[in-house]
C-alpha cells in the first residue's frame, strides 16, 4: 500500500491494479480452499495383517423349506398347491399339458426298527438288515405308501398317552405341549397315541401291536382327487393371470409363505427339518462340533429351520491352520424325497455373516447343490468408518420398532421401515418379515383385500430394497466384510465307505453302489475355511484435514498479499498501540488545558505594573518593596517602565 502513496517507477495506478488483482486471486483460492475442507473427503488406509481373523457365524438352511409328508395334513396348503397345478395345465392354452396331481392320501403308523442309537436322548439310524450286530430296538414313524421310516428313537422315550386332536394321517398333537394348527382344524376327540419325547412327534396307536418294519411289503394306498378350490381363493391366489411357469411357482411360494406365516411358531418349527434330521456330520478345526451347544436354530419364512453355527457373540472362534480340513465341514441331509412340489432345485443356502447380525438367506446367501462337496474360502476385510461429519455410520442405531432385535443391519433397517409402511396402510404386516409386537398379525393370503393391499403398496413403495430416500438406515462403523470364492467336487468318490450311515430305505447293504447314490442325490458337504491367515483392514481417514486448511491457507495469503504469520503479528502489535494510544489521548487533553489554565492564573496575580509616561518624569515602582502578600513569583523584582508617547502607552516588564 506504500507504493499507492509515494512517486514509483510504474506509478500508483499500476500498483492499484495490481494489488487488486493479487486480493482477488487470493480471494477465490480461499473460496476454492475452504470448499475442499467442507466436502469432508475421505481416503481409505489398508493394512494387511497376518494373524488369525476370527471365525464367522455360518447359517445353513434346506433349500425345501418345509416337509411335503408334513403339509399333506393342512387343508389350506393343500388347496394352495392344488391351485398351483391347475395354473400350470392351464398354461399355453392346454398346448402341453402336464398330468394332474392327485393327492396322495398319507398315512402313518408306528413300526419296530433294528437301529443303531448313540445317546439315549437322539435319534437313532435304521438297519436294512435285520440281522445287524450291535443294534437294538427302536420304534419309527412309517410312511405306509413309500415304506420310508423317519424319525427313529429308541423305545425308552415313547410313552402312550391320550391325544385329543389326530389328523387324517394318523399324526397327533402331544397333548402336553402348546397346542398347533392341528388343533384348530380338528375336532377334540380322545384317541389313544405313542408319543416321544424328543420332537414331541405323536402317532396313533394301532388296534393291534406294533408290527416290525418290512421294507418290502409296502401298503399302498389309492389317491384320491384334491378339494376344489373356491373362486376366492383362486383370486387371492393371484395365479389367473400369470403364464410363465417359473412366475406361478414363484408367487405359488410366496401364497405358501404368507399361509405358514399365520400359525403359531411351534407348529411352523415342526413343519420343517430338525438339526439331527439335517446335519449329519460336523467338524471344526479337525475336532467335533457338539450341535446343541454350536448351533441355534433360526426360523426363516422362505427356508424353513435354518441352523446358524457359531452364534454365540462372546465365544470367538479362530483357525490354527488354513485350509478346508481345518475349517467348518458340514455333511447336511435334505432329504428329497420329502420335497414339495414347488421346490425347483435341491440342496443347501449358506449365508456367512457376523455373529450380531441377521442372515438373510434370501439376498446374500449361496446354494450348494448335493452330490458335490462344495468348498467356500474366506477373506475376511475389517471396515472402518468415520462418522460425522465425514460420514454417516453409527454402531449403537436401532430404528423405532426395529423387528430383528439386537441384530442391526442396513438390511433389516430398510426390511424394518418397509414392514412399518406396510402395517400403516394394510392393517396387516408383510409374512416375510417379523413383525413388532405380538398384537399385530400378518396379511392372510386367502384374504383377497388384504393380499391386494399389500400387492399395491409393494408395488409404490418399488420394494423394501428402494426406500432409500425414506428411511434413515446408516451403517455401522466398524463391519467385517467375507468374500467367498466357491469350488466343488463330486460327492462321495466311488470308493469311499459310507459306513452305517446309509439310511434303511435303501434296499441293500450299506456299502453298496445304492447307498453312495443315495448319498449324490440327498446330501451336500459344505466347507468353509480361511484361504489364508490373514485379514485386510480398511480404514477411513480425513482426506482434507484442518492442518491442511491452514497450511493450503497461509501458502496463499503470503503468495498473494505478502501477509505471514509474523505480518499478522505487527498488524496486531499496532493495532494495540493505537488502541493503548486512544485510551490515553483524553487524559493528555485533560492534563495539557490544566497546565494551560495554571500559566494563565500566574500572570493574573502579577502586581500591578509601573506606568511611566513619556512626558513626564519617568518613574519606577521596585517590586520588591511591596509587601510579601504582594511579591510575584518571580526570583528577581521585575520592573515594569511605561511611558506616553503620541498618546500611546508603552508598557515594558523588565525583570531586575
Amino acid at each position: 500500500m506504500v507504493y499507492l502513496l509515494t512517486r514509483s517507477f510504474f506509478g500508483p495506478y499500476i500498483w492499484l491494479i495490481v494489488t487488486l488483482t493479487a486480493l482477488i486471486i487470493f480471494l477465490f483460492q480461499t473460496y476454492l480452499t475452504m470448499s475442499d475442507y467442507f466436502e469432508y473427503r475421505t481416503i481409505i488406509e489398508m493394512q494387511l495383517k497376518f494373524e488369525p481373523a476370527p471365525f464367522p457365524a455360518a447359517t445353513v438352511c434346506n433349500l425345501n423349506a418345509f416337509k411335503a409328508s408334513e403339509l399333506q395334513q393342512y387343508e389350506e396348503i393343500a388347496q394352495g398347491f392344488q391351485v398351483w397345478e391347475r395354473a400350470m395345465n392351464t398354461i399355453d392354452n392346454n398346448v402341453k399339458a402336464i398330468p394332474v396331481r392327485k393327492k396322495r392320501h398319507v398315512f402313518y403308523q408306528p413300526v419296530y426298527v433294528r437301529c443303531v442309537c448313540n445317546l439315549p436322548d437322539d435319534q437313532c439310524v435304521p438297519q436294512r438288515n435285520p440281522l445287524e450286530t450291535n443294534t437294538s430296538v427302536c420304534m419309527c414313524f412309517e410312511d405306509a405308501t413309500t415304506g420310508d421310516i423317519w424319525p427313529c428313537y429308541p423305545t425308552s422315550v415313547w410313552e402312550e398317552k391320550t391325544c385329543y386332536h389326530c389328523s387324517k394321517a394318523n399324526t397327533c398333537d402331544d397333548p402336553d405341549r402348546p397346542p398347533n394348527i392341528t388343533s384348530l382344524l380338528t375336532e377334540p376327540k380322545a384317541t389313544e397315541c405313542l408319543c416321544q419325547s424328543v420332537s414331541h412327534y405323536c402317532v396313533t396307536r394301532p388296534e393291534a401291536e406294533v408290527k416290525w418294519w418290512n421294507p418290502n411289503n409296502y401298503t399302498v394306498f389309492p389317491v384320491t382327487e384334491a378339494p376344489t378350490p373356491s373362486p376366492e381363493i383362486e383370486n387371492a391366489f393371484g395365479l389367473a393371470d400369470l403364464r410363465d411357469r417359473g412366475a406361478i411357482t414363484t408367487k405359488t411360494k410366496e401364497n405358501l409363505i404368507f399361509i405358514i406365516a399365520a400359525m403359531p411358531r411351534e407348529t411352523r418349527r415342526q413343519l420343517s427339518y430338525t438339526l439331527d434330521e439335517f446335519v449329519l456330520r460336523c467338524s471344526f478345526n479337525s475336532e467335533d462340533c457338539d450341535l446343541k451347544r454350536d448351533f441355534q436354530i433360526h426360523m426363516d419364512p422362505e427356508f424353513g429351520n435354518c441352523y446358524t453355527f457359531n452364534f454365540n457373540d462372546s465365544v470367538e472362534l479362530k483357525n490354527s491352520r488354513a485350509g478346508p480340513m481345518y475349517g467348518l465341514r458340514l455333511l447336511l441331509n435334505v432329504n428329497q424325497s420329502d420335497y414339495m412340489p414347488t421346490t425347483e432345485a435341491a440342496g443347501i443356502r449358506l449365508v456367512v455373516h457376523e455373529q450380531d447380525q441377521e442372515p438373510f438367506p434370501d439376498t446374500f446367501g449361496y446354494s450348494a447343490p448335493t452330490g458335490f462337496v462344495s468348498s467356500f474360502g474366506l477373506k475376511t476385510k475389517v471396515l472402518h468408518r468415520l462418522n460425522e461429519p465425514y460420514g454417516h455410520c453409527s454402531d449403537t442405531f436401532r430404528p423405532e420398532g426395529y423387528i430383528y432385535a439386537e441384530h442391526y443391519s442396513p438390511e433389516g433397517c430398510y426390511r424394518n421401515c418397509f414392514q412399518h409402511m406396510i402395517l400403516a396402510a394394510c392393517g396387516c404386516g408383510d409374512p416375510r418379515f417379523p413383525l413388532p409386537t405380538d398384537k399385530q398379525k400378518p396379511c392372510d393370503a386367502r384374504n383377497h383385500k388384504e393380499r391386494a393391499c399389500l400387492t399395491n403398496m409393494t408395488t409404490i413403495l418399488g420394494g423394501f430394497h428402494h426406500l432409500t430416500q425414506d428411511c434413515r438406515c446408516v451403517q455401522p462403523c466398524t463391519e467385517n466384510v467375507f468374500e467367498t470364492a466357491y469350488s466343488a467336487a463330486a460327492w462321495p468318490a466311488i470308493n469311499f465307505n459310507i459306513g452305517a450311515d446309509c439310511p434303511a430305505v435303501v434296499d441293500i447293504h450299506n456299502d453298496s453302489k445304492a447307498c453312495a447314490e443315495y448319498y449324490r442325490l440327498n446330501t451336500a458337504y459344505i466347507e468353509i475355511y480361511y484361504e489364508q491367515l490373514n485379514f485386510e483392514t480398511l480404514k477411513e481417514t480425513a482426506g482434507y484435514t484442518l492442518v491442511n486448511l491452514f497450511s493450503d491457507f497461509g501458502g496463499n495469503i503470503g503468495l498473494w498479499i505478502g501477509f505471514s504469520v509474523i505480518t499478522v503479528f505487527e498488524v496486531i502489535e499496532v493495532m494495540c498501540e493505537l488502541i493503548v494510544y486512544a485510551g490515553k489521548q483524553p487524559q493528555r487533553l485533560i492534563r495539557r488545558k490544566r497546565n494551560k489554565n495554571k500559566k494563565l492564573k500566574e500572570v493574573t496575580d502579577l502586581p500591578p505594573p509601573i506606568i511611566r509616561h513619556k512626558d513626564d518624569e519617568s518613574y519606577e515602582m521596585d517590586v520588591s518593596e511591596k509587601s510579601d502578600s504582594q511579591a510575584p513569583l518571580f526570583r528577581r523584582s521585575p520592573t515594569v517602565k511605561r511611558s506616553h508617547t503620541n498618546d500611546t502607552i508603552e508598557t515594558t516588564l523588565i525583570e531586575t
